[in-house]
This record gives C-alpha cells, structure tokens and sequence, in this order.
C-alpha cells in the first residue's frame, strides 16, 4: 500500500512522485492524476496552483549520511546506452523560422511516401535516394526545431489516412528520438521504421479499413495479419528499408504478451518497436476514424499511462508524456484575456506557457493571426499576467486546423 505524507509545495523537489493535490485535479492543468516531478518547471507549475500537495514517502529525498538506497532518476531508458555515444548536434531554431522549410518537406515526404506505398505493393522499383534525402531532411528539421513537425502532423489532409498516418507517426517518432537523445544516424532509422511499419495495411480490403462499424472476429483476424503484410513487403522493397522490418512486424506486440501477431513478452521487443507501440497507438487514437471521432491529446495519454505498466514499456511511456506536455502543440485554447488560439510550439522550461497562434479576438471575432509567446509574461490591460484559461474542443468557436491547412500558415510575430 501506498504510504502518503503532506508537504508544502514551497519543498517540493525533483524525483518526488505527486499523488494527491490540495485541490481537484480537474481544476488544475495537469494532464494526470499522480505524476513524478521531471525538472523545475513542474515544480514552479504546481506551486502556482497548489499551496500543499501529498507524495510518495518512497520518493521522498534520502539523507546523504543514510546508508538506506534509493532508485536514480533515469532520464534515459537504458535499452538505449549504446546508441548515446553520438548524440544528434542540436542547432535550434525558432518555430517561425522553421515552419516555412517544415512545410515544403512535409508536403515532399507525404507526396513521397504515397508514391512509394503503391510502388512497394506493386513490386515496382522504389527510389531509395529520394526517400533517403526526405528523411535526412525530416530528421534535420525536427532537429532544429521539433514544434513545426508536430504542428503540421496536426494541420495534415486527412483524405489518405493510410500515408498521413505514417508520416505523422514518422514526425512524433523522430521528435520523440530526439527528445531521449539519440544521434542522426539512430534517428533516420527510426524515422523510416516509422513511414514503413504500416504498408501491409494496403493488403487489405478497403470495405474492412473503412468499415464505420465494429469488425466481427473473421474480420479482426484479416486486420491483424497486416503486421505480416508489411514485413514481407519490406523485405523485398531494398536494403535501404531493412531497419523496418522488425519494427513493421513487432509494433503491435505487448509487453504482457497481449499483442499480436506473435505474442511477444518485453525482453522480445526491440526498442524500435517499442516507441512505435507508443507513437502508432497515439497518433492513430488522436486522428479521426471512420469509426469514432478523434480523441484528444489528454483523453489518449490518460489511456497509455493505464497501461504503461502492461502493454507499453514503462519508462518510455513517462518520457513521451514528459515531450507532448501540458498543452500539446495543436491543442486549441482560450487565454484569461478572451482571446482564442492554437498552441503552435511548447516549452520544457515552462510547460504552462508555450507559443500560441492568436487567432481570435476577446469577443470571438477573428483577427490578424500573430504569435503571442506567454513565457515573455505578457500582461492584459490591467497588468495582470496573460495565462492560459481552458483547452477547447476541436471545433469551438469555429477554430478549424483544416481550415489553416488549406489557407496557408500565415501570422505576424508580436513583440
């Protein structure tokens, strides 16, 4: 049994798991109920709207001079050591400055990887150099600056589920590569791992993918055999696809053995397949279907954070927490001034005030877009500091990201 013990938020320090607030966890922007404290941002985030909170007695600080031991705080999963040799060189970027470059590669890569779906199902010869050269540039891209990947994955034309779906998952795999610190070299792996894992859908019939109904069993056995699908077709698309191979064909095994198509246990999943456990089940849960609508960001990690200690690995589920933060880039919100925008880049220094497309006036009116960055504590009329109210519901006040896809990313910067 869990043993709890109050502590002024003024003490709280990182390593401590938070259990208990001194208020509802509904009335508070954090994403789950009970969580570990990653760095100083989450510290400052609960001291804003806590004055006491309860934690963990075993997460509590050990004393130098004790002899009792207690668990390190990993920030990196382990499986992963002998890839940090070579870290990715990080040359950041604004988001304003890279979304422009983002979107030209991300309408090539989508275009790209159609082409190369049909290519790979057909047996037709596929061009690795240009797939080669798109994911060199995904990969530099999210290097400099991760924000405008995410933000376009979320802005991207849904009528081709099937290649969107895998660029989508191409860009949070590369970020979430990235964020865990892996070298370029590891992150092109990953990155065409990613574009590749789901070609054998293409196998299968269209009635059975769009059915807007539930499967029955017969039906469901067809679906689960595009793991299989995918393997074999990238095992004869080129050598330059072979780091997809096992990820295609393991993505959707469980760490309790649950999954399918082989039912492997967690010391039989490879590392790739594990993020792709993970970043599959998000992006596909988060992304309209033709059986349910979209489920958001929050309503999504609420679900893999249920089953982080059974069907995904565990410590890649906290870290993939950890990079889509409190407001998730895409989320649409509404600030303390009435104002109404989209969350276009986050920060890790302080999750609570990320970089928000305004779009919106106080009245709900729709003016100029510009870029209104909350962490340079912007002030309203009455100086008091801009935060952010509520997230909103795709749709609310007739805030459309398709809409925004289809005119074109244009804004100002505020100073």
């Amino acid at each position: 049994m869990t043993k709890k013990i109050r502590i002024s938020a003024s003490r709280l320090q990182i390593g401590m798991s938070v259990i208990e607030l001194d208020r509802p966890w509904i009335e508070t922007p954090f994403l789950l109920q009970g969580f570990t404290i990653g760095n100083r941002s989450d510290i400052k985030a609960i001291q804003e709207y806590c004055q006491f909170v309860f934690i963990d007695t075993d997460s509590m600080p050990v004393p130098a001079k004790s002899n009792i031991k207690r668990k390190k705080h990993v920030d990196k999963p382990g499986f992963f050591n002998n890839l940090y040799k070579k870290r990715a060189e990080v040359v950041s970027t604004s988001v304003e400055k890279e979304i422009s470059t983002a979107h030209t590669i991300h309408q090539k890569t989508s275009t790209l990887v159609k082409n190369s779906m049909n290519d790979i199902l057909l047996g037709n010869a596929v061009n690795e150099q240009a797939i080669k050269e798109s994911i060199i540039d995904t990969v530099e891209s999210v290097v400099r600056n991760p924000d405008a990947m995410m933000w376009l994955s979320r802005l991207s034309n849904k009528d081709d589920r099937s290649s969107q779906h895998s660029v989508n998952c191409c860009i949070l795999g590369v970020t979430f590569g990235r964020f865990i610190g892996l070298p370029k070299e590891e992150l092109e792996k990953l990155a065409i791992s990613a574009l590749m894992h789901d070609i054998g859908k293409l196998q299968i019939p269209t009635e059975i993918l769009n059915k807007p109904g539930s499967l029955t069993a017969d039906e469901m056995k067809i679906v689960r055999q595009h793991p299989t699908y995918s393997r074999n077709l990238i095992m004869s698309a080129g050598k330059y696809f072979s780091p997809a191979v096992d990820v295609s064909y393991s993505h959707h095994e469980r760490m309790d053995g649950t999954g399918y198509p082989r039912k492997l246990t967690d010391s039989q999943i490879s590392p790739f397949a594990r993020i792709l456990a993970i970043i599959d089940t998000y992006e596909a849960m988060t992304s309209e279907q033709v059986y349910r609508e979209e489920l958001s960001p929050f309503e999504t990690l609420k679900h893999l954070n249920a089953k982080k200690n059974s069907q995904f690995d565990e410590q890649l589920v906290k870290l993939f927490i950890r990079l889509i933060g409190v407001f998730p880039v895409g989320s649409i919100v509404e600030l303390t001034t009435g104002q109404i925008g989209i969350v276009i880049t986050s920060n890790r220094e302080d999750n609570l005030r990320p970089k928000i497309l305004v779009m919106l006036d106080h009245n709900k009116i729709a003016l100029e877009r510009s870029i209104l960055n909350l962490a340079e504590n912007n002030v309203d009329a009455l100086g008091r500091t801009v935060k952010i109210a509520r997230t909103l519901r795709k749709g609310d006040y007739g805030i459309d990201q398709e809409q925004l896809r289809a005119e074109g990313i244009e804004f100002t910067v505020l100073n």
